[in-house]
């Protein structure tokens, strides 16, 4: 991985959001790598071929450039296309084809048969190879057996060590237990002797609210990023020669799923600030009347609150300023997800450059605190 990258974002593998990380500044690129995820299929439309060309076509035409994870995670571990080749060794070919070199990422409970295949994949893009490792995989008494396959398939996909990422994905992470969690993730870390030999460890998790049904309507929320707070402990508490790289799901719950979609779904907002993202909710986009004028009161709303970082941090940032002044039409439920995408990951990859710095002379836990909610 880029040693300038301070930022790891998980991104679903749509076009929107795909569209918000393509769109980032310039000084914003340099500073992450961004992995991006298949989608599952939907079973309406269980076309694997098409589903897996679209995605592709994707990062083709919205991230041409830069460093890049991949993983196909929401195909089915058999999946194949129509002349029998399996649908994620497809997908890297085509890939490949596109002229996209990218670092292939896989996980452990998926298709055993993959492995010899995935190293000349790895080999030939030359962009090294993550394994994306579940909570489940850190469970204690895992622990001997896990490293065991991370060992034997590196070895079997015949790359070495150095070219090895580890991405620990977390997923949704409550309040209540990041100190366990930063427990757990140190013993395992150090259940391997030579850990500080791979090229990263990310710890990537979210604490993005899944629906705004616990906001009031028309009114504001928010919450705690819990998973900056559990990778700044662990990054104070890690030697200098392991430090782990912070990773998230931007604005997006990670059980999020695009296969079902609701007359009642409601307008609103996501701004990234400090440890916080905060909910700016609007009421019912469809129902009982169509109103999406709606949000251009909800951008004013943002832009005028205190912690809003200007027009020209990110084209999020210009979205909402030109929103709120009536610029531009209001804009819908997909256009949105660009907006605030884009400027939690632009905000988020500046964010982690100057904590880096600030937490390598932090001596107390509250300098931290202070660090982490400073806007």
């Amino acid at each position: 991985m880029n040693s300038r990258s301070v930022y790891v974002p998980l991104v679903k593998g749509k076009k929107n959001d795909l569209m918000a990380v393509g769109r980032v500044n310039n000084d914003v690129r340099q500073l992450m790598k961004p992995f991006i995820e298949a989608m599952p299929i939907n079973p309406k439309a269980p076309l694997v071929e098409e589903h897996v060309f679209k995605l592709c076509e994707y990062i083709r035409k919205h991230l041409p450039l830069g460093e890049i994870f991949v993983d196909f995670h929401g195909l089915m571990p058999d999946a194949t296309i129509s002349d029998g080749t399996n649908a994620t060794l497809h997908g890297f070919a085509l890939l490949k084809a596109f002229g996209r070199s990218v670092t292939p990422a896989y996980g452990f409970e998926r298709n055993d048969d993959l492995w010899d295949a995935l190293g000349v994949i790895a080999r030939d893009f030359n962009k090294g190879f993550c394994f994306r490792l579940s909570r489940d995989d850190l469970a204690e008494y895992l622990f001997d057996d896990v490293w065991a396959q991370i060992i034997e398939r590196t070895a079997q996909m015949r790359l070495p060590q150095n070219k090895i990422d580890l991405l620990l994905d977390l997923r949704h992470i409550d309040g209540d237990d990041t100190s366990n969690l930063a427990e757990n993730i140190v013993s395992f870390l150090f259940h391997n002797p030579n850990i500080a030999g791979y090229r990263s460890i990310v710890i990537a998790g979210s604490s993005a609210l899944k629906t705004v049904g616990s906001i009031e309507k028309n009114k504001v929320g928010e919450v705690i990023r819990q998973e900056l707070r559990l990778w700044s402990a662990l990054w104070r508490d890690m030697p200098d020669t392991i430090k782990p790289t912070f990773g998230d799901y931007g604005i997006i719950h990670p059980d999020f799923s695009d296969q079902t979609t609701s007359r009642y779904v409601n307008a609103k907002i996501r701004y990234t600030a400090g440890d916080k993202i905060i909910y700016f909710r609007g009421h019912a986009l469809h129902h009982p009347i169509k109103d999406y004028d709606q949000y251009h009161d909800l951008a004013s709303r943002v832009s005028a609150d205190f912690r809003y970082v200007g027009r020209t941090r990110s084209f999020g940032d210009t979205y909402i300023d030109d929103c709120a002044r009536r610029l531009i039409r209001p804009g819908s439920l997909a256009t949105w997800v660009i907006a605030d995408m884009n400027h939690h990951v632009c905000y988020t990859a500046r964010q982690l450059a100057r904590l880096i710095q600030q937490l390598a002379s932090t001596a107390t836990e509250s300098e931290a605190e202070i660090a982490l909610s400073t806007v």
